[in-house]
């Protein structure tokens, strides 16, 4: 979906840059709908479309982790959300398996704040078909007997966006390439993605998809489209989506 064609919910307690935003996305012609807290956003919600919500998460009434957890708890549409902060209150890791597509920290730049609402509007059937757009400087690579496994054996966990995967690789939360090797399935995935975050204690990388090679794609897609977890990234290999899958022929 395009910008344009879309509808952006902003949630925010500081009026000017509400109001800032809101202007951002009117000149892109989304339609915009603003409120001052969670509670505000679920009553609008209630009575409107809307495709993207771009939330603060410190704020009164009803902060937006409880605005995150009322959006993914409803049996309606579930709109994309993506959050803004200018405090750690929530680590990445949780974050994203919480559902959240992004995460940005205050002070936002208006051109970071429109390029990150419309990636997270892009299906990922188109997302993942868009040539690269980095020259990553690290590489995950990681082989597996097979897809099903390294979800049996929780070395691998996959949700809406991407993926958690156990790796001894150090890596930086940066652009990485992918090459994960499935032998028994003889399927190579090849491709990009942004390391999201890390725990080298537990030997656990966050990883959000951003393409893949025109071979990898219906198949990876076929994973992450009908997971059963509502994570964008699961925070473990243990997530409950590693044992809803199975593996595609």
């Amino acid at each position: 979906m395009r910008l344009k064609d879309a509808s952006v919910l902003l949630v925010d307690d500081e009026p000017d840059l509400l109001e800032i935003m809101a202007e951002w996305f009117r000149r892109e012609g989304a339609t915009v709908f603003v409120a001052e807290n969670g509670a505000e956003a679920l009553t609008l919600l209630q009575t409107n479309h809307v495709d993207a919500v771009v939330s603060d998460i410190r704020m009164p009434v009803m902060d937006g982790i409880a605005l995150l957890r009322s959006i993914k708890s409803t049996h309606t549409y579930k709109p994309s959300v993506m959050f803004i902060t200018g405090f750690t209150d929530i680590a990445p890791r949780d974050a994203y398996d919480m559902g959240v597509e992004a995460l940005m920290f205050k002070p936002v730049e208006r051109t970071q704040l429109i390029l990150a609402v419309a990636r997270i509007l892009t299906a990922r059937d188109e997302l993942w078909r868009l040539p690269p757009t980095h020259q990553p400087e690290a590489v995950l690579v990681a082989t597996f007997e097979s897809l099903a496994a390294a979800l049996r054996q929780r070395h691998l966990a996959f949700g809406r966006g991407g993926f958690c995967i156990y790796s001894a690789q150090q890596l930086a939360e940066d652009p990485v390439d992918l090459f994960l090797d499935f032998q028994a399935d003889h399927r190579k995935v090849t491709g990009q993605g942004i390391v999201r975050w890390t725990d080298f204690a537990e030997a656990q990388l966050g990883v959000e998809i951003t393409h893949l090679d025109d071979a990898s794609h219906p198949w990876i897609l076929s994973l992450t489209a009908p997971n059963r977890s509502l994570s964008f990234i699961p925070r473990s290999t243990q997530a409950e989506s590693a044992r809803s899958f199975k593996a595609s022929p």
